[in-house]
């Protein structure tokens, strides 16, 4: 099992693809390096999400940065443990590749979503996901994100910068969609969040 802190890096593009990472706790982003080098990021993966896929091939390198988002505790399968696995159980080679077809599915439809959605709505259904990942909406009354979100973290979600989360978080809060604390915040409209996530605020 592997630990890391906040911003801590799980792999380098350059390090052997060798090892392959279930991710048990936390938040990871994976980036890579634009022009100017300006960090773009490609995905947001949390608990049960597959990390270093390539280790399923021999000869690969990782290609990408995996930056623990925070505190990140992972299962770290090598090349030979894995192969072990996936003969001694051929069901567990059928269930990393459900697991990889589901992440897949959903860089495509990230990918999608910068496309065709305004930053507003990708916001609105990145907290609607957040909520779900902690467990859901109560029945009544609103929702505090456990988890430490920073306007920084949500920008790498929705693929936008730092002022304009800031920018847009401000106008949720105004339009009574949620609340924010110290490095808290607080879903309060769920029904306004899922229209905001449908149509573009005007």
């Amino acid at each position: 099992m592997g630990r890391w802190a906040r911003a801590g890096l799980l792999f380098h593009p350059e390090d052997p693809a060798e090892t392959l990472y279930v991710v048990m706790r936390g938040a990871v982003r994976l980036y890579r390096l634009g022009s100017g080098a300006r960090e773009v990021t490609l995905d947001v993966h949390g608990p049960g999400a597959l990390l270093g896929v390539s280790a399923l091939l021999s000869g690969q390198s990782q290609g990408v940065y995996a930056e623990a988002m925070d505190d990140v505790e992972a299962l770290m399968l090598g090349q030979d443990a894995l192969h072990r696995l996936t003969h001694a159980q051929p069901a567990l080679g059928v269930t990393l590749t459900e697991q990889i077809t589901r992440q897949t599915r959903g860089v495509q439809e990230r990918l999608s979503g910068l496309v065709f959605l305004e930053v507003s709505q990708r916001l609105a259904l990145a907290l609607l996901n957040l909520a779900e990942r902690e467990g859901g909406w109560p029945e009544t009354g609103s929702l505090a994100l456990r988890d430490r979100v920073s306007h920084q973290d949500l920008a790498h979600v929705v693929g936008s910068t730092r002022e304009t989360i800031t920018k847009l978080l401000g106008d949720f809060r105004a339009r009574g969609l949620l609340d924010l604390g110290y490095r808290r915040i607080i879903l309060t409209d769920r029904e306004g969040l899922q229209r905001a996530a449908r149509e573009s605020l005007r």
